[in-house]
């Protein structure tokens, strides 16, 4: 009983909401299991294959990294292979995010706009990202613009489904009513339709990102001299998947790295944002 009333005692960890842990340590050590699990099965089948080059150790994967870390690459300083890489990225998703929002937001507004890409949106989805890249690839050659296009081509599809969505589930009533007091149209746009639209926005942002970090480097691979994708072709052509490994690995962290600083503060904010509550209508109506 005693042992009981001991353990009764012992405090459980604080929790935030849906039962996450506030303590950011605990977070972090909760998020690091996963991966540590993964990296031990890892080495445990490099270990049973015992192929160096085809199935290289944590330790050679590391070393690859650290070389990287150090600005050492194969073809062109590692700095300067992400940055490209990056640009590129950046370049890819701004071309979509704009292009994608407009027709979304106009699909979800108008039937004969949504009429007129509904079948062509699907189109565009379904083709692999690998045929993209081979289409820009043979129709330009080894041109910079080619993963820019071909990502880009992939993303847009992304954000016009979400984001028309977002438009749609804008109350009728509401638009009515904003209509009847006159308001401008920026005015609308930002009272009415953003606080709808800012959700699908975000998760669209999110998972075309992620998207575009995969798809980048197979574009990379076929369509440019240059980037991340272009040292991990000269690897495959050596057959050694240490620095591969190594190369796909900064990627995943660029690609942590921008949801975490970039788009989870945004998703942080916009959550606070719809909690407050309104005190005014639209165009600044109470």
């Amino acid at each position: 009983m005693a042992l009981l009333r001991g353990m009764g005692s012992l405090r459980a960890p604080r929790m935030g909401p849906l039962g996450r842990p506030r303590n950011p340590l605990v977070k972090i050590a909760i998020g690091l299991v996963p991966i540590l699990i993964v990296i031990l099965l890892y080495q445990l089948l490099a270990i049973d294959k015992d192929r160096v080059r085809i199935f290289p150790q944590v330790q050679v994967v590391w070393e690859a990294i650290a070389d990287i870390i150090m600005g050492k690459g194969e073809l062109a300083n590692a700095y300067y292979q992400i940055l490209i890489t990056s640009l590129r990225l950046l370049a890819a998703f701004a071309l979509a995010f704009l292009v994608g929002n407009t027709l979304g937001i106009a699909a979800g507004r108008n039937k004969l706009v949504f009429s007129f890409v509904e079948n062509l949106v699907w189109v565009f989805m379904a083709v692999p990202s690998v045929v993209w890249v081979f289409l820009f690839a043979v129709g330009m050659g080894l041109h910079p613009f080619v993963p820019i296009g071909a990502v880009a081509a992939l993303l847009t599809p992304q954000f016009v489904v979400l984001v028309s969505e977002g438009a749609k589930s804008v109350p009728p009533d509401l638009v009515e009513m904003a209509r009847s007091y006159k308001t401008t149209t920026w005015q609308r746009l930002t009272g009415l339709f953003l606080p709808f639209l800012v959700p699908y926005i975000i998760a669209a942002s999110r998972t075309s990102f992620a998207t575009a970090v995969k798809v980048m480097i197979i574009a990379e691979v076929i369509g440019t001299p240059s980037g991340i994708g272009f040292e991990v072709s000269f690897w495959y052509g050596k057959l050694f998947m240490g620095p591969i490994l190594a190369w796909g690995i900064t990627m995943i962290v660029l690609g942590i790295l921008v949801d975490s600083i970039v788009f989870g503060p945004i998703e942080r904010r916009v959550s606070q944002w719809k909690s407050k509550p309104v005190e005014t209508g639209v165009g600044g109506v109470a």
